[in-house]
């Protein structure tokens, strides 16, 4: 396929942009910087403009949409929703306009609401899967959610099938220093369930959904099968959210706060990376 990739020169672009290459794919980066590793062809131009995804999606099979403000506090409050959901918009219109039918765009963690919202908020029930209600307060967490109705009325609308991959915090770093380095500190990783994706498998689901025939839109966990912690979950959610009883994995060991058993079954995602086998190395 002709896959065009919005916010191919990020850290998380770079590597989507490398696996569909990989995997046989001819891939479109857009981006407001020139790609770092000097992907070609690469475009450049200001994703705000709808222009500029028109011209960019011409001849394309489907569109893998990344760009976005990662987080809050990167820009103001409105800019972070303000454009992350424009832009949205503006990726699946012109995906839409040119008859394209398989899209992924980058959901987050962040949707539910804990992790950036909700100080100190429990969650109704852990692991927390698709189906778990979504109350974001902070900017960034709601252009998420909004991100994804935006999905729900193109794929209604146009036929399109749209896989959104709710991504949890990204690991960058082959070595997982920053991981091993907070194992000591699990309520700094309360927000997020102690949950984490590396991102050659952030990847990969990338990859997967726009290869995947999906109806409709389809929202997807994404994360590694176990947490970021050494230490059993059963104890963590003891220890830091005392008042949660609704608890749906009953094992013993350091499963993840986020179930990503749709995305196996629907996509047939298994994270490959992740800082246990890399321990088991050493």
């Amino acid at each position: 396929m002709k896959i065009v990739v919005t916010g191919g020169s990020g850290q998380l672009g770079r590597q989507v942009v490398a696996e569909l290459c990989a995997a046989g794919h001819a891939v479109l980066s857009v981006d407001r910087q020139p790609h770092p590793d000097g992907h070609s062809p690469a475009r450049i131009g200001n994703l705000l403009d709808p222009a500029v995804l028109l011209d960019a999606c011409a001849g394309a099979d489907g569109l893998v949409h990344l760009a976005a403000h990662i987080a809050p506090n990167i820009a103001s409050d409105t800019a972070t929703f303000n454009d992350n959901t424009q832009m949205t918009y503006n990726a699946l219109h012109a995906a839409a306009e040119h008859g394209i039918k398989r899209a992924v765009i980058a959901s987050s963690l962040a949707a539910y609401g804990y992790l950036y919202g909700h100080a100190g908020g429990t969650p109704d029930y852990l692991p927390i899967d698709e189906a778990h209600p979504c109350r974001p307060t902070d900017p960034y967490g709601l252009s998420k959610v909004v991100g994804e109705s935006i999905a729900d009325s193109f794929a209604l609308r146009k036929g399109m099938g749209i896989a959104s991959l709710r991504l949890p915090g990204i690991n960058y770093d082959p070595a997982f220093k920053r991981i091993f380095s907070l194992m000591a500190d699990p309520a700094f990783r309360r927000p997020g369930f102690w949950t984490y994706v590396d991102v050659r498998d952030a990847a990969l689901a990338c990859r997967l959904g726009i290869e995947a025939s999906l109806a409709g839109h389809r929202i997807f966990n994404i994360a590694a099968p176990a947490s970021n912690m050494r230490e059993p979950t059963a104890a963590l959610i003891e220890r830091h959210f005392p008042a949660l009883r609704d608890i749906r994995c009953q094992g013993a060991g350091n499963w993840s706060g986020m179930d990503c058993t749709r995305a196996a079954r629907e996509l047939g995602f298994h994270a490959r990376y992740t800082w246990e086998a890399l321990a088991s190395q050493a």
